[in-house]
């Protein structure tokens, strides 16, 4: 058994790297510090919680770009999550969970008897950039590293205080602009990936990022940032980008103007007169007076402001100096399922305010009987809000890039009880909602206790679970006994993969229509953000 655990603690070991990783006291060399070495489960991996990877950014560090992460003494233990970042508290930061602004750590699951370097997959929670942590159960990295891949799960600040703006801020920043600390948070900790992911026994030339809703929304921004340049090899974004205009459905880019006028009228709703004062401010306090401000909009939009995002993203891929690696990216099948929650509207309501003077040109892209208003209405939300600012993320990359792209939809309705999303709502509506691939795609369906799950639904957690770990470690969704995934081509014959019970690629029904969708978003949308300074342009 002692033979075994040594043979375990030599297999961590970094290759001709003496100057870091396991060292002979059972500790880790990092950034900072060293780290207690957690024994190996019985499943042959090794978690690592609560891994600072930044300053903590409080006081005068509140709306800095994140530091450097101070050296400490001793030897840091690593069997508790950090906390939370700020946000309010829901089902994605429950009560019991502690949040404060000290909260940019990270967390590793790390396949400690893995013969050749882990491939690492860096994920990022959604959550709208207001709420969520890499510490939720859903995100548990149990599965993918059984399968050989290094996970990490990371905290970035959200709402007012990973995305305010102010022209204080932005007169202080050396670049004349400000906001996209968030951004920041997450770039930092894949350089911090990239110095330390060696010692966990990571292939640091072989980094995957990815995301889900706003975490989607940040990996495309990230393939669009400078500052991110060579720290990832491959990206996965699951229902959502930053291409489009700034709404609260879309997160689309948004100007600077914009998000400084928001942020002085945030200072103004907490009484703070400077931003002396507003960083003196309690941070429950600052969270509650941008929440009396949201009026629909949020604290969580990416900015364009020449540095993190140096122009509209589809400006910066149309330019072709974006960060052109293999793509894998899609939605679910319902993903407007949800808006049956709110307010009772018909389709063509729906079509009139969000298309305007075009909703009769987007009403002709939707035919359907009147026995099927319901579901059309549901189509067409979930397109508007989150399938077309994906798609259109996903056309981009294959259009002005020559890297490969995978595109998918999510078709397979989890097993929901009663009441899930309320007693007034039948939960067989839901369909293949907004997050419902996560516990497939990371195989942690024994999280939901509540949903009635089936051998249909592990084996689905299988297949996609292959397929993401197969792109992560060579660019290529695959895997033994799955369907063949074709690289994503616009055109007439573009193919996607309907993932569902049986997965299957299919030619894609959606891409006539969106790009008639584009032509229409081009007529009524406003102008592309520009970056400060530069005078409006031709779309």
């Amino acid at each position: 058994m002692a033979f075994n655990r040594f043979l375990q603690l030599l297999l961590l070991m970094p290759a001709a790297v003496p100057s870091s990783g396991v060292m002979a006291d059972h500790t880790i060399a990092i950034d900072g510090g060293r780290l207690t070495l957690p024994q190996v489960r019985s499943d042959g991996v090794q978690v690592f919680k609560g891994v600072p990877y930044a300053n903590p950014p409080i006081g005068p560090l509140r709306w800095k770009p994140p530091q450097l992460v101070a050296p400490w003494t001793g030897v840091r233990q690593v069997e508790a999550f950090g906390a939370d970042c700020m946000q309010a508290v829901s089902e994605n930061s429950p009560a019991a969970r502690p949040r404060s602004e000290d909260c940019l750590y990270l967390n590793v699951w790390a396949p400690a008897a893995s013969k050749v370097r882990a491939p690492i997959f860096v994920w990022i929670h959604g959550g709208g950039s207001r709420v969520g942590s890499g510490a939720q159960p859903l995100f548990d990295g149990t599965a993918l590293a059984k399968k050989g891949i290094m996970v990490v799960t990371v905290n970035y600040r959200l709402g007012p205080f990973g995305f305010l703006s102010t022209p204080e801020l932005s007169g202080e920043s050396g670049y004349g602009a400000s906001g996209n600390y968030g951004f920041m948070d997450v770039i930092a900790a894949l350089k911090w990936v990239r110095r330390n992911g060696a010692a966990f026994g990571g292939n640091v030339n072989r980094v995957t990022v990815g995301g889900e809703s706003s975490g989607s929304v940040t990996t495309s921004v990230l393939m669009a940032s400078p500052l991110a340049a060579g720290l990832f090899q491959q990206a996965i974004g699951e229902s959502g980008s930053a291409f489009r205009r700034a709404e609260q459905e879309s997160m689309g880019a948004t100007t600077l103007a914009k998000e400084e006028a928001r942020g002085s009228a945030l200072m103004g709703q907490v009484g703070a007169r400077d931003l002396t004062a507003l960083r003196k401010v309690p941070a429950e306090r600052v969270l509650i007076g941008a929440a009396h401000l949201s009026h629909g909009q949020f604290f969580n939009l990416p900015v364009v402001d020449g540095h993190v995002l140096p122009d509209a993203p589809w400006r910066v891929f149309a330019s072709g100096h974006f960060n052109a690696v293999p793509l894998l990216a899609g939605w679910n099948a319902d993903e407007g399922s949800l808006t049956l929650l709110g307010p009772k509207r018909s389709f063509a309501q729906m079509l009139a305010q969000t298309y305007g003077a075009k909703a009769n040109v987007v009403a002709r892209l939707y035919p359907h009987a009147d026995a099927d208003e319901e579901a059309t209405l549901v189509a067409a939300a979930g397109h508007h809000n989150i399938a077309y600012p994906t798609w259109l993320w996903a056309y981009a990359t294959a259009h002005f890039g020559h890297a490969p792209v995978y595109v998918y939809e999510f078709d397979h309705a989890p097993p929901l009880p009663a009441g899930r999303f309320g007693p007034a709502f039948d939960v067989r509506l839901a369909g293949a909602f907004h997050g419902a691939e996560i516990p497939y795609v990371f195989d942690t369906l024994a999280t939901q206790s509540e949903w009635r799950i089936t051998d249909a639904d592990r084996a689905v957690a299988r297949q996609m679970s292959d397929y993401w770990a197969s792109f992560i470690r060579n660019g290529t969704p695959g895997g033994s006994g799955v369907a063949s995934w074709p690289r994503y081509v616009p055109g007439a014959k573009a193919m996607r993969m309907r993932i569902a019970a049986r997965s299957e690629a299919e030619p894609d029904p959606d891409f006539d229509r969106f790009m008639r969708l584009m032509a229409v978003h081009t007529a009524i949308d406003p102008p592309l953000p520009q970056p400060p300074g530069k005078a409006a342009k031709i779309q």
